[in-house]
């Protein structure tokens, strides 16, 4: 628990136009951003338009913004998946005039104040395609050549780039080869399990803008799945980095990090 509550991870949204007190000043990340770039690297924001923490000030102040229409239950309901609390974040509803003033607004201010090489764009499944499109269009992110990355968390490679297309993103998380990468390395499946997958790159509008990785904070970690296996490891990296798209790396892979699910997947750095 963080202070009493279940989000250790930092997630829970407070307030999306303001920079978390403990991560220090907007001069701070000011600083990142230059030094970042001083090394040809970028600086990539994580936003979520989806919902907001439990304690947000927002839904004391305005709960007319939101859908109050329960928990998802349903993963396969396409109303639920946009309307519904997923783990009980309060949702927001994004198609209301004033909620998406709001969020624009404030991805409007960090474009402004921060300057970044772009976003991560999270719960792409939980908030609607044309809304995404939309919002596209009206920060032009994506129309000045920066990142506008979509976290779709599915397996299928036909509605990754069908989403890719309606959602008016840069690119989308690979989690199709994911789970091939995984299936072959870890769990002892054919190569020919990466082939299929390869295959269908052809429905991609771009198959090398793909972010592709072998695990995440989401995910049970590469050493769990592997069994510790540091050779079944190596090799699934060294695939990840000959393979076509753009690798990602989260945090504990080169400890390695083990953790099947959480809080363990999630575990500070050490």
């Amino acid at each position: 628990p963080f202070h009493g509550y279940g989000a250790f991870h930092g997630y829970w949204t407070y307030a999306l136009d303001r920079l978390e007190p403990r991560f220090g000043a907007i001069s701070t990340l000011r600083e990142l951003r230059d030094a970042l770039h001083a090394r040809g690297m970028r600086l990539v924001l994580d936003l979520v338009l989806n919902h907001v923490g439990p304690d947000a000030p927002l839904t004391r102040e305005h709960p007319e913004w939101f859908h109050h229409q329960g928990g998802l239950e349903d993963w396969n309901d396409p109303v639920q998946l946009t309307t519904h609390d997923v783990q009980g974040l309060p949702d927001l509803a994004q198609e209301q005039p004033e909620v998406y003033a709001h969020l624009l607004a404030a991805t409007r201010g960090w474009l402004e104040t921060i300057a970044p090489d772009g976003f991560r764009l999270d719960a792409v499944k939980h908030v609607p395609l044309p809304l995404w499109r939309r919002f596209s269009e009206d920060t032009g992110v994506a129309r000045r050549g920066g990142a506008w990355v979509g976290e779709l968390f599915d397996g299928s490679p036909a509605t990754l780039a069908e989403a890719w297309r309606a959602g008016g993103f840069t690119s989308l998380f690979d989690f199709p080869l994911r789970g091939a990468l995984d299936d072959v390395f870890c769990a002892g499946r054919p190569p020919s399990v990466l082939g299929t997958v390869l295959s269908l790159d052809r429905l991609y509008p771009d198959p090398a803008a793909l972010v592709t990785l072998a695990d995440n904070h989401d995910l049970p970690r590469l050493a769990s799945r592997c069994h510790g296996d540091l050779g079944a490891m190596a090799s699934a990296l060294a695939f990840l980095y000959a393979v076509r798209g753009v690798p990602c790396l989260t945090w504990g892979t080169e400890v390695p990090l083990e953790g099947a699910g959480e809080p363990e997947n999630r575990a500070d750095m050490r």
